[in-house]
């Protein structure tokens, strides 16, 4: 998930003198510049509004880079973590280009069962269920260390861990539909963690690049005539 930024100084070169038009490229370069740390804060904002609980880990994703010789800017969604990136499970939220709903992306999870199992399902929570809910915590995000466990629970030598998940492939049970079930000794109850989804869809609510086309158009021209002042002092 990223966006290259430029800006056409045709319109603004019309307006300088020979002086400014000389300085006009450091300006330019000063502002582009400046302009990525404004668009890290207009991408936090827009989290904190659209997603309403974030994580700092997701907020310190967004990112720029300087391109071209000082004279292009790139922004985008970071691509590094041990587990799942914010790239990655950022991207079915963003709807630029007007698209509404995407599919859910893969979780490390779900890699980790479909290595192991040979499920290409995707393993979504049941929150309402006593099993699932455990897995979610109060923004209604996955709860990673849990997960993490969950899978090492279900990959142990240990029969006594085993005996609490079983995993149920889809198809495989008449009564049981595929999922990560828990078992508890009481009364041998079982209860869904999590259930299989054939390409699950979500909402999108964030539009990346139309946002930063919006700030970058209405800010880029005043911060490019801030710095040539500067320059020019």
């Amino acid at each position: 998930m990223s966006k290259a930024i430029t800006f056409n100084v045709d319109g603004l070169i019309k307006q300088l003198d020979l002086i400014e038009k000389a300085y006009l490229p450091d300006a330019a370069k000063s502002a582009l510049k400046s302009f990525g740390f404004d668009a890290r804060e207009i991408l936090q904002d827009e989290m904190k509004q659209q997603y309403g609980a974030v994580t700092p880990f997701t907020l310190r994703s967004p990112y720029f880079k300087i391109q071209n010789g000082g004279y292009g800017l790139l922004i985008g969604i970071s691509e590094k973590a041990n587990g799942t990136p914010p790239s990655r499970y950022l991207a079915p939220t963003d709807k630029t280009g007007g698209v509404s709903t995407k599919p859910i992306a893969p979780t490390s999870f779900a890699g980790a069962l479909r290595a192991r199992y040979g499920v290409d399902e995707i393993p979504v929570p049941v929150r309402s269920s006593r099993a699932g809910s455990q897995f979610i915590d109060s923004r209604g995000n996955l709860k990673g260390r849990k997960v993490q466990q969950l899978v090492n629970q279900l990959n142990s030598s240990n029969a006594s861990l085993r005996e609490q998940y079983f995993l149920i492939k889809p198809g495989q049970s008449q009564r049981l539909t595929g999922g990560v079930y828990r078992r508890y000794r009481i009364k041998s109850q079982i209860s869904p963690a999590f259930v299989f989804k054939n390409r699950p869809t979500q909402q999108t609510s964030l539009d990346f690049h139309g946002v930063l086309i919006k700030a970058a158009e209405q800010r880029l021209p005043a911060l490019i005539q801030k710095k040539l002042d500067r320059l020019l002092r």
